[in-house]
């Protein structure tokens, strides 16, 4: 029987691959490294006590993969960046107990931004122009293009907050000189976007298997923030290269669920932004869509009928909501696209079903967005019938 041992946080990226693993009927094994009171992923239909343990540091895995290591042909794979350099440092160890995301190999310097796009460029890949900056040194004499955008030059080393959109140089240096705990920044070319592609696939002995991507509609925070709404399609309808991705994974020496993000213009390019080296929480509409690269990467025996691939809306409705918030569309806007949704990457209706599920729309719908406001202002008793609607579905 093959298993799957995943090391994650207590994010949508986790809860993507507990369902789709859950869904067909593979085992697993999560590891949840939370730092938290509650993490709502472990709430999941698809873990129970003998499948789940949950952890406050990293460090606290290695233990633990040592007494799982007794079953042979267990495939191993992470959700978060840092569990995925974790696990890199260790692949020579690791990867004599299970089959590894390198196979024994290290990543190394491709969670590095700077890397990531020197080897896209020498895979043939469309990439902004783009220059590494270390804190502790001056701006003075590097050539930068304007707008450009400061991101940090190792995701596990920065965070969301670290990402700028800068028109000048006197913009760069306010950005440079908030708090932040990261050293380093790529700071690269604005591109001026149309939308957002995140191509979805996964590297197997086989060779690449691409999902299909997802056209972002909405994300948050605007412009650079995480994906809220969009529909998943296969990749013919982007015009994206799928060989060049497909020579960029070799090249990695990677194995398992990746994502690559690109920048479409209205002129039809698309730029390489970086590949998530580990599993996406926007995966979870490939499996939605008929496409389960989870279990194909671990089974290869559940081949994906490509004859029902269907294209699917998702949503992160947690914060798509805002968009309703800050009046950049209307409450009837947002309940078209929330009934035409079929795939909810954080909490849904069917998975986690827990007394924590509650919690969570309490808070979301009354703290978050004061929905006290449209229950009695704007007639939402359209929102709770859709609710109820979706609670069926």
């Amino acid at each position: 029987m093959n298993q799957v041992i995943i090391i994650g946080d207590s994010t949508h990226n986790t809860l993507s691959a507990v369902r789709s693993f859950g869904e067909a009927h593979i085992a697993q094994v999560l590891i949840l490294v939370c730092h938290e009171d509650t993490c709502y992923v472990k709430y999941s239909k698809y873990l129970k006590a003998n499948n789940l343990y949950v952890v406050s540091e990293l460090d606290e895995c290695m233990s633990l993969l040592e007494q799982l290591s007794h079953v042979k042909g267990q495939y191993l794979m992470t959700t978060f960046d840092a569990a995925a350099e974790w696990v890199d440092t260790r692949e020579a160890k690791l990867s004599e107990w299970f089959l590894t995301p390198c196979r024994g190999k290290q990543i190394g310097n491709l969670f590095n931004k700077a890397a990531q796009c020197e080897l896209a460029k020498l895979c043939g890949l469309d990439v902004p122009q783009s220059v590494v900056y270390d804190r502790e040194t001056s701006l003075d004499g590097i050539s930068l293009v304007f707008p450009l955008l400061t991101k940090p030059l190792v995701s596990s080393k920065g965070a969301k907050e670290d990402i700028h959109i800068c028109k000048n140089i006197e913009e760069l240096k306010i950005a440079l000189l908030e708090n932040s705990h990261c050293q380093k920044y790529l700071l690269q070319q604005f591109i001026e976007k149309e939308y957002e592609i995140d191509a979805v696939g996964v590297s197997t002995n086989q060779g690449v298997v691409m999902g299909g991507g997802i056209h972002k509609y909405r994300h948050w925070p605007r412009l650079v923030g995480a994906g809220a709404f969009g529909v998943f399609e296969n990749m013919d309808s982007f015009n994206v290269d799928v060989q060049k991705i497909e020579h960029f994974l070799h090249a990695s020496g990677y194995h398992g669920p990746f994502s690559v993000e690109f920048l479409h213009t209205k002129e039809g390019k698309n730029y390489f932004m970086e590949v998530n080296l580990r599993n996406e929480g926007l995966a979870y509409a490939s499996t939605c869509s008929g496409a389960n690269l989870h279990a194909y990467y671990v089974d290869a025996s559940k081949k994906i009928n490509w004859k029902k691939f269907h294209k699917t809306y998702m949503m992160n409705y947690s914060i798509d909501l805002l968009y309703v918030k800050e009046g950049d569309i209307t409450i009837w806007h947002w309940l078209k696209d929330f009934l035409r949704t079929r795939c909810f990457i954080n909490i849904c209706f069917s998975d986690p079903v827990s007394a924590y599920l509650t919690k969570i729309i309490y808070h979301l719908l009354i703290s978050r967005i004061q929905l006290w406001h449209f229950f009695y202002i704007r007639k939402c008793f359209i929102v709770r019938y859709c609710i109820i609607y979706h609670w069926k579905v």
